[in-house]
C-alpha cells in the first residue's frame, strides 16, 4: 500500500472513530480522499468543458456557478446523489449537512472544471444544468464525494447510466467498504 493510499485510509478511519466514540457530524479540516481513486479521462467523457467559480453551496450535489462570460447558472452535479437538507415538507436526512460541506470546503469560492457527459441531458426538471465537476486537481468530484462517502452513486435515467458511473460505483464501494461517511454510524447506509 502506498504512502498516500495509508493516509487516505487513516482519514476514512478517523472519520469513522470520531462519528462513533462523540457522535460528530462534521468532517475533519484536512478531510480528504485518495489521490489515486480511479477517474475516466475527462476526453473520455466527450463532454464540452469549460471553467467556472463556484459562488455559492446549495447541498451536497448543487451548486450556483458564474462562467468566465459572467452567465450565472445553478448546476446538479451528474451521478451522484446526497441526502436531502433543502427539499420541502422533507426532514434533513443523515449525514445531508455533512455532505453540503464536503462540497463546500472542496468548491466553494474555487474555479473548477464544468463538463457535459453526452449520454446524459442538458438540464433537469428543475432548470438546473447537469454537468459534472472536475477539481483543481482534475479528479471528478462525483467520484470524490462517492469514495467520501459524502454521496451515492445515482443514476436518473436507468436505461441510461452517465460516462463515468463504473467509476462512481466504484468509489461508493470503497465507500460502504470502509464505512466512511453515510455509510457508518449513526446513518449506516440510511437517510
Amino acid at each position: 500500500m502506498t504512502r498516500r493510499r495509508r493516509i487516505g485510509v487513516a482519514v476514512v478511519g478517523a472519520l469513522s472513530v470520531c462519528a462513533v466514540a462523540s457522535g460528530c457530524n462534521q468532517p475533519p479540516a484536512d478531510f480528504s480522499v485518495s489521490p489515486e481513486a480511479p477517474a475516466r479521462g475527462w476526453s473520455e467523457v466527450g463532454g464540452v468543458s469549460e471553467t467556472v467559480t463556484v459562488t455559492g453551496v446549495v447541498d451536497g450535489d448543487t451548486v450556483d456557478i458564474v462562467t468566465s462570460t459572467g452567465g450565472m447558472a445553478r448546476v446538479r452535479v451528474i451521478g451522484i446523489d446526497t441526502s436531502e437538507t433543502k427539499r420541502p415538507e422533507t426532514p434533513v436526512q443523515c449525514w445531508g449537512p455533512e455532505a453540503t460541506d464536503f462540497l463546500r470546503s472542496l468548491l466553494d469560492g474555487r474555479q473548477v472544471g464544468m463538463v457535459t457527459d453526452p449520454s446524459q441531458d442538458e438540464v433537469d426538471d428543475y432548470g438546473r444544468l447537469l454537468r459534472y465537476l472536475v477539481l483543481p486537481d482534475g479528479r471528478n468530484y462525483s467520484v470524490a464525494a462517492a469514495e467520501a462517502g459524502a454521496a451515492r452513486s445515482y443514476v436518473y435515467d436507468r436505461g441510461n447510466p452517465p460516462t463515468a458511473a463504473v467509476d462512481i460505483n466504484d468509489a461508493e464501494n470503497r465507500a460502504q467498504a470502509a464505512g466512511a461517511g453515510l455509510w457508518g454510524p449513526p446513518c449506516n447506509g440510511g437517510a
